[in-house]
């Protein structure tokens, strides 16, 4: 069987042989970002947006990274090329670099590894919602795909043993923020719904290819604040991430048809595949 190969640092090597340095900042320290980027058919989809997050993201936390747009390009295509997976996800990781000393001249790291997509549910998942003030939620505004997700993964594993998929979270004025790893749509009265980036949420690449596909469907769209107060009276709900792409969401004592989400989930995978 072949292996897996990854990228890391100006080198290709087999998965089995890829290690960070122990003084990397992401691990010491949680300082860098990332990027997961999903491709179908040995085909990219939406990098450029991806990239676009992740060199802004660099921007706000005073990191340079040393390959331009055009070379990451080239270094997702090319995991692609010397991997023999048709469809899965890539993460592209850029940390401070290795903290030797001080007085050391920085020198970001960049990693790449690659993966298959993980068994996907077909029919609706459960979530559960949350109170983030019970986490350590790290945002930032603008909002970035910061390495310190310790708050997030928390409350994924609580929902896990709890029997549900994604926790979904609420602040402490009672707004639905995000999920862990994903975000959150709602549809009421033929209307889409989805908490404002003014919460500094992550603006997900996903979540605009949603609000795209709304809009081309002429379904109104309205990036707001939704209260969890009036979560059941919604009529349809659904989470959105770029590994899963979506997937209808129920809780406890609410359901639906899930009819309008149906259209919007087909337009999506109709882009996917033509990407």
């Amino acid at each position: 069987m072949k292996k897996t190969i990854y990228y890391i640092n100006g080198n290709w090597v087999n998965s089995e042989k890829a290690f960070i340095p122990f003084n990397d900042a992401g691990f010491l320290y949680g300082d860098g970002l990332f990027e997961t980027i999903r491709f179908d058919n040995r085909k990219l989809f939406l990098p450029e947006k991806h990239l676009s997050r992740l060199i802004n993201g660099t921007k706000i936390i005073n990191l340079s990274i040393p390959l331009n747009r055009i070379e990451l390009l080239n270094l997702l295509n090319k995991i692609i090329s010397k991997n023999i997976l048709d469809s899965g996800i890539i993460r592209i990781m850029v940390t401070r670099g290795s903290m030797k000393s001080l007085n050391t001249k920085i020198v970001p790291n960049i990693y790449l590894n690659i993966k298959p997509f993980y068994k996907i549910p077909k029919g609706p998942v459960k979530v559960i919602y949350l109170n983030e003030n019970n986490y350590p939620i790290i945002r930032f505004t603008p909002a970035i795909k910061s390495m310190n997700y310790i708050g997030n993964m928390l409350a994924k594993q609580h929902t896990e043993n709890a029997g549900a998929f994604e926790p979904i979270f609420f602040n402490s004025d009672n707004n639905i923020t995000e999920c862990a790893i994903r975000n959150i749509f709602y549809i009421k009265n033929h209307e889409l719904f989805t908490p404002t980036l003014n919460l500094g949420i992550l603006p997900g690449v996903m979540r605009e290819t949603i609000i795209n596909i709304a809009n081309s469907l002429s379904i109104p769209v309205h990036e707001t604040y939704v209260n969890y107060s009036k979560i059941n009276k919604m009529e349809e709900a659904f989470i959105t991430s770029t590994g899963i792409g979506l997937l209808s969401c129920f809780w406890d004592n609410w359901n639906s048809e899930f009819l309008i989400t149906k259209q919007i989930k087909k337009e999506l995978f109709k882009r996917i595949n033509n990407s």
